[in-house]
Order: structure tokens, then sequence, then C-alpha cells
């Protein structure tokens, strides 16, 4: 949706003004966001033909997440369907919300120096959003990929509702990667959202979809957050 459903789009100089506000949200955001407990579900999906039309399921993994004063901490429920053995610890490459945070930071700290653009005006699950275009220089990354920790850059869209500021979703593409490098086409879609959490609503995980080339297969990671409560929340208004 564009100015014929959300009126006429900002000026330059607004367009300046909700980009300042919407980095200053997401560090606040990072800085102070809400304690909980929630359900993590992870599906790992791999494609070994490489052609994107034989995707198979490998397992799904199970975890309640507790966040509490910045800290996270996991338990895995099951994997596959079975509950863990006394010492399972977390299956290698799943989502973390310190690295869901760090996709954030990678963008919106002042050191990464993002290149931000207000695009239009767009429509996210109910929500009017800015969208905002942002590039990040391998120069000036603090993102990294592989077991090896290579820096890339990062490329991509950013949605903020437009009433708050919040970051609601974001894309973003790996940039930067040598063609001799094991992973290629490293690309993920991290989604937010305005939930309930005791007597406060709060801006928590919604959902995250990752995607990435290793060698010749495709791998595709489906997160879920769910079940959220409350657990010693800091305050956090909308």
């Amino acid at each position: 949706m564009g100015a014929a459903a959300f009126g006429q789009d900002p000026d330059e100089a607004a367009q300046k003004q909700i980009i300042a506000d919407v980095k200053a949200k997401t560090l606040e955001y990072l800085k102070n966001g809400p304690s909980f407990s929630c359900t993590e579900v992870t599906r790992r999906n791999l494609d070994a033909s490489g052609t994107n039309t034989k995707w198979k399921l490998i397992d799904t993994v199970h975890e309640r997440l507790t966040f509490i004063g910045q800290k996270e901490e996991y338990e895995v429920l099951s994997v596959g369907g079975k509950k863990p053995g006394n010492s399972q610890n977390r299956p290698a490459g799943l989502l973390s919300l310190t690295d869901l945070n760090g996709v954030l930071g990678a963008i919106f700290d002042p050191k990464a120096k993002a290149e931000m653009t207000w695009g239009k005006w767009e429509s996210l699950r109910g929500h009017r959003v800015h969208e905002i275009g942002y590039k990040v220089t391998k120069d000036n990354s603090t993102f990294t990929i592989g077991k090896k920790d290579l820096t890339v850059g990062l490329l991509g869209v950013v949605y903020a509702d437009a009433d708050t500021g919040a970051v609601l979703g974001l894309t973003n593409v790996a940039t930067d990667i040598p063609a001799k490098y094991p992973l290629q086409a490293v690309t993920m879609d991290y989604q937010w959202e305005y939930m309930k959490l005791g007597e406060q609503v709060a801006l928590v995980p919604l959902k995250a979809d990752m995607h990435e080339k290793d060698g010749k297969t495709l791998v595709w990671n489906e997160v879920e957050f769910r079940d959220y409560k409350p657990e010693a929340m800091k305050k956090t208004s909308r």
C-alpha cells in the first residue's frame, strides 16, 4: 500500500526524523526490552538436491526460552518429538535471542554507520509501517556467518510501526561473501509483534525464517516464538 492508503509520503526532513526515531526506539529496546519466557519452535529443513524443490523436514526442536535482565537461558524440551537426555545441549545452528538482538544491533548501532532511506508506506499484519531500506558495508559490520565467523555486509529492509517506531519486521541479505566460501545465499526474515505479558503490552519476537546454501545443500530454518509468559518483566510500554 502507498500514499493512496496512508496519505502523502513524508517530505525529506520528516523522513530523516522518522529514521532517527526508529533508531532511537530500537536501541532503547535492545537496552531495556521486556523479560519473559516462551516456547521457541524450530523446524529444520534441507534440500540436498540444491534445486529448491525437494525439501525434507529433518526435525523439529522445541525449547523453553527464558529471558530476564537481558540474559537468556534455554531448556531443550524435545528434538524430533523425543524428550532429551539429562545432558542434552542445544543442537548446533539454532537461532538464539542473542542472535536475533544481535542483528538489530548490527544494523542500528551507530558504529555500523548504516545507510538508511525511507521507501514507502506499507502494511504488515494490520499495522501501518514505514518501509526503510538499509545497507551496512562489510568494513563497518559486526555481523558474521559460518563456523569461521566471516564478517559480511548487510542489505535489506526494515518495517517500522508508524505509531511507535518499533521494528516489526526485518529482512536482510548477507553481502560480500567470497565466491569460494562454503556458505552462500544467506538470507533472513525476522518478525516482532506486540503481545500482552501480564498487565503490560510488550514487543517480543514472533517468528524467523532463515535460508542459506551450504555447498550444494539448501538449508531452511523456520522459527516460531509462542506461549509467552511474563518473567519479572521490565517496564515496557507501547
